[in-house]
C-alpha cells in the first residue's frame, strides 16, 4: 500500500448546513500541528475528541486538496492522507452536520495512489461508518484508464452500498 491516499467527500444537505460548512472551510487550515497560523487547523474544527493526532483524524497526516459547492445543497471537499482515508475527522464531520440538518447525506470515494485500495463509504444518519472496497485492480496501459477501469470499478462498489 502507498502512502497517499485521496478521499473525495461529497454532502448534500441544507442550504444552511452547506453555508456553515463552507465558512468553516473558508477560515481554517490544515498546515502543522499544533496550529502556527491565525485561523483554526481542520484538526481542531472537525478532528475527533482524542489525545493523539492520528485518533483525532484516523491517518497520521491530512491536506484538504480542494473544496466547492456545486449548488446551495451540495459540498464538495478533496482530502489527501496517508494509507487510509479520515476516518475519524469523517465522522466527527458528519456528526456536527447533522445536528444542523438531520437529512444530511455523506458519500466519499476514496483511492489510494497505486489504485489498491480504491473505495466508496458512506456515513448513515445513525452515525455507522460503511465502506466497500476493491483491491483487485491492476494498472493496465488502457488508453483511458480512470474511464474504463476505475470509474466502473467504483460504480459497482457504490452500487453495492446504495449510493
Amino acid at each position: 500500500m502507498a502512502n497517499v491516499n485521496t478521499t473525495i467527500v461529497t454532502i448534500t444537505a441544507s442550504k444552511e448546513t452547506i453555508d456553515f460548512l463552507y465558512e468553516k472551510f473558508e477560515n481554517m487550515n490544515d498546515g502543522r500541528y499544533p496550529n502556527e497560523g491565525e485561523t483554526p487547523h481542520i484538526v481542531d474544527v472537525f478532528g475527533a475528541d482524542a489525545e493523539l493526532f492520528i485518533d483525532k483524524v484516523g491517518s497520521k497526516w491530512i491536506s484538504i486538496c480542494d473544496y466547492y459547492t456545486n449548488s446551495d445543497t451540495e459540498f464538495i471537499v478533496n482530502f489527501e492522507s496517508a494509507w487510509y482515508p479520515p476516518s475519524d475527522l469523517l465522522k466527527e464531520l458528519h456528526r456536527q452536520l447533522i445536528e444542523i440538518d438531520s437529512d444530511t447525506i455523506f458519500t466519499a470515494r476514496y483511492w489510494d495512489e497505486s489504485y489498491d485500495p480504491i473505495g466508496v463509504l458512506k456515513i448513515t444518519d445513525s452515525g455507522q461508518y460503511i465502506t466497500a472496497e476493491d483491491d483487485s485492480i491492476e494498472y493496465d496501459d488502457v488508453e483511458y484508464f480512470w474511464d474504463d477501469v476505475i470509474e466502473p470499478a467504483f460504480e459497482r462498489l457504490e452500487e453495492k452500498l446504495k449510493i
